[in-house]
């Protein structure tokens, strides 16, 4: 490759030409200059430092199947690591973006073809019993995604439906939509844990009561299991607490000592050193 040059002196008078060269009369000199005019450059082909182009050896990465036919997985776990899409996804399975596939949901892995997708690839599913056959019929109830399995149901079982309610004795007990006068839901008696403590210390609700909050979940208040002690005559011993003060005193003493000790170790550390260099 080659780099053009512009000359020194060429066609301008200069102190550095000969005497004799003028504008009108080129020398032999102002020839030489302008056959030299291209020179030529060569440019690096291949990088100075390091081996920026060589040869690679880094480690495998590692490719293939993870899971075999037939075996259990949970979300998120690696069923093949691939370059590119030698195996597609299948039902409940995920693509990453380096074409790894991963489980959606926790069932069996299975490899099958799909002909109504595609005729000639391969796909990958997970399916939640293990002698269930993928690709699954499009027009059949679809199964549930919840790691449950569907069963039939018996109506004669169900005799009527039931309504929990809160009871003295501390349970519940189960009375019959039929016997109840309305179909509203119930409501929570009051809105947080401090109104029903406010209640029960005011003696407006027994507090072995099972009462309804605002989750719509019935279970006995905070305060009341806090007292299961109490009622049980079990003697709890009293919390005593300290001076916050001296403990934060005591524990930064503790630091600064530790501190010195190590000073000292390093500092005994450089003299033997010192020495054997003396020596």
């Amino acid at each position: 490759m080659f780099k053009k040059v512009r000359a020194p002196w060429i066609a301008t008078w200069s102190p550095l030409r000969p005497l004799g060269c003028v504008k009108s009369r080129p020398c032999v000199r102002d020839a030489f200059d302008t056959a030299q005019s291209f020179t030529p450059v060569r440019h690096a082909t291949h990088g100075a430092q390091g081996l920026a182009n060589g040869p690679k050896s880094g480690p495998g990465k590692r490719l293939g199947a993870k899971k075999t036919g037939e075996q259990y997985v949970i979300p998120g776990n690696i069923i093949f690591r691939q370059r590119g899409t030698k195996w597609f996804p299948g039902e409940n399975v995920g693509l990453g973006r380096d074409h790894t596939l991963y489980a959606l949901q926790p069932g069996f892995v299975k490899y099958y073809r799909d002909p109504q997708r595609h005729p000639d690839r391969h796909y990958i599913g997970v399916a939640f019993e293990r002698n269930q056959a993928l690709p699954s019929n499009p027009f059949a109830p679809r199964r549930r995604k919840l790691g449950m399995v569907a069963s039939p149901r018996n109506m004669d079982e169900v005799t009527t439906s039931t309504t929990a309610l809160p009871s003295k004795a501390g349970t519940i007990v189960a009375r019959s939509a039929s016997s109840t006068t309305s179909s509203t839901p119930a409501k929570p008696l009051f809105r947080n844990e401090r109104e029903a403590r406010r209640r029960m210390a005011a003696g407006r609700i027994p507090q072995e009561e099972l009462l309804m909050w605002p989750d719509y979940s019935y279970r006995e208040s905070n305060f009341a299991i806090g007292r299961a002690a109490e009622r049980a005559n079990v003697k709890v011993e009293e919390f005593v607490p300290g001076d916050r003060f001296k403990a934060w005193r005591k524990r930064n003493e503790r630091k600064a000592k530790a501190a010195e000790k190590r000073a000292m170790g390093r500092a005994k550390k450089t003299s033997k050193r010192k020495g054997k260099r003396l020596a």
